[in-house]
């Protein structure tokens, strides 16, 4: 078990690194990225997506390349942003809403088109945020920076990619369900926004709380399976084959199923993959949004730390974010003290991973409040459905063996009487023989 429980944590380490794009080896890069710059140039026409990602591999390259000098090391990361806003700037030039109205276009060919502008969209708005966030002293960033981009020539380069962006997801039907949510309460800026992500949260969990329930009885007699399956794999460690038919008896005969609390939680995914990507689509325009601290005010005497607003990062929401993640794994009982350490040992790790890919992506903090609030519920949940009810029922045993052992023996009770009532019939016999 617990060599199980360390490789289940080593993967997870190597999983986060791998998705948050840690890179630790050392690239042989030129100098001059002169041709690197045309290679990603020729694709541009080629495919966009396959331009975008050059640029991407050229930006990871040199941002890791060998340097050999200060000099080259500055050189490299002002390479790395160069390649980062020609991405940017050439997605935004792709998702042109434009090129969406091109008379006599087929509805197939109008849909293929949309498909890949989302695509170009996604990977361009992640330049630019890499850009901004890893290589913001740039000259690229400060590029950027000017507000010469726009159809008006007003905006910055991010600000009129998330605009374009913004614009094109309009359209869709998880953007204005979110929209309904927001202006439910009047859009107002203090409360509208994040109260919709409370919504949000509370609809899915009620949704589906009926698969949860099943998944939390699942747990519960699978709990009280424990002491019944540890006494099978005692008796029957030797032989694998026959230990594993016992288990499998056990199961069937106290009528419990040990996949019955997988099969809801995989028919909740795609459910909960629609919330996600509405929330994505709809990031944009939480930069409108504000949450307690988070607030343009506080944003400028703590920069870097809060948000100005719910389409930014911030660090002390996350924070409590990857707390409450911890206290909802910690939540689930387990059924034995191996079993317990595992989990512990799970839950630190878990939480580290997330914490780590929200600084790395620096999702906004609109993601982080709904996954938050989410966090929050299931703990409620996890406690009132699970802990609550294993808690008392452990009460209830421990009173009812308190209780057995407070029964008074009658034979116990019944002897010292006996004994008592002799050493005073002989005591009074031997005083009636001296007066005798």
């Amino acid at each position: 078990m617990k060599s199980t429980a360390r490789l289940i944590i080593i993967s997870a380490v190597l999983l986060s690194l791998s998705l948050t794009g840690c890179n630790f080896q050392k690239y042989q890069v030129d100098l001059d990225p002169t041709k690197r710059f045309e290679l990603a140039k020729a694709r541009e026409a080629q495919s966009p997506i396959a331009a975008i990602e050059e640029y991407s591999n050229i930006s990871r390259e040199y941002s890791n390349g060998d340097a050999k000098s200060t000099s080259d090391t500055l050189k490299f990361r002002e390479t790395a942003g160069e390649a980062l806003f020609r991405a940017s700037e050439f997605g935004y030039a792709q998702i042109d809403p434009a090129k969406l109205n091109v008379a006599g276009m087929n509805p197939v060919a109008k849909t293929e088109m949309e498909s890949l502008q989302f695509q170009i969209g996604d990977k361009a708005h992640a330049a630019m945020k890499e850009l901004v966030y890893q290589l913001g002293d740039t000259p690229a960033a400060k590029r950027a920076a000017e507000p010469r981009f726009g159809d008006s020539k007003n905006m910055t380069l991010r600000e009129a990619l998330e605009h374009r962006i913004d614009t094109r997801n309009m359209q869709l039907l998880s953007y204005k369900i979110i929209q309904g949510f927001v202006n439910l309460t009047g859009a107002i800026p203090i409360l509208s926004y994040w109260f919709a992500l409370l919504l949000i949260a509370v609809f899915v969990k009620l949704v589906t709380l009926p698969l949860m329930l099943k998944t939390y009885k699942s747990q519960r007699e699978m709990a009280k399976m424990q002491p019944i399956l540890k006494e099978i794999q005692t008796k029957h460690k030797d032989d694998r084959v026959v230990m594993n038919q016992k288990v499998m008896e056990a199961y069937k005969e106290h009528g419990v199923n040990p996949l019955a609390g997988c099969l809801p939680m995989f028919v909740q995914l795609p459910f909960l993959w629609w919330v996600y990507t509405a929330i994505r689509y709809f990031e944009f325009h939480f930069s409108n949004g504000q949450f307690l601290w988070i607030t343009p005010s506080l944003a400028g005497r703590f920069p870097g730390i809060v948000a100005g607003n719910l389409g930014q990062f911030d660090l002390i929401l996350t924070i409590i974010y990857a707390g409450s993640n911890f206290l909802t794994m910690r939540l689930t009982p387990a059924s034995d003290p191996q079993q317990a350490q595992t989990q512990k040992q799970m839950s630190v790790m878990m939480t580290f991973m997330m914490f780590y890919m929200f600084l790395i992506y620096k999702w906004s903090s609109a993601f982080t409040l709904y996954w938050l609030m989410t966090n929050l519920i299931s703990a409620w949940q996890s406690y009132h459905f699970i802990y609550k009810p294993n808690k008392l029922e452990a009460a209830a045993k421990a009173a009812q063996t308190i209780d057995i052992k407070a029964i008074p023996d009658s034979g116990a009770k019944t002897a010292p009487k006996t004994a008592t009532s002799n050493a005073g019939g002989g005591s009074g016999s031997g005083k009636n023989k001296k007066r005798r």
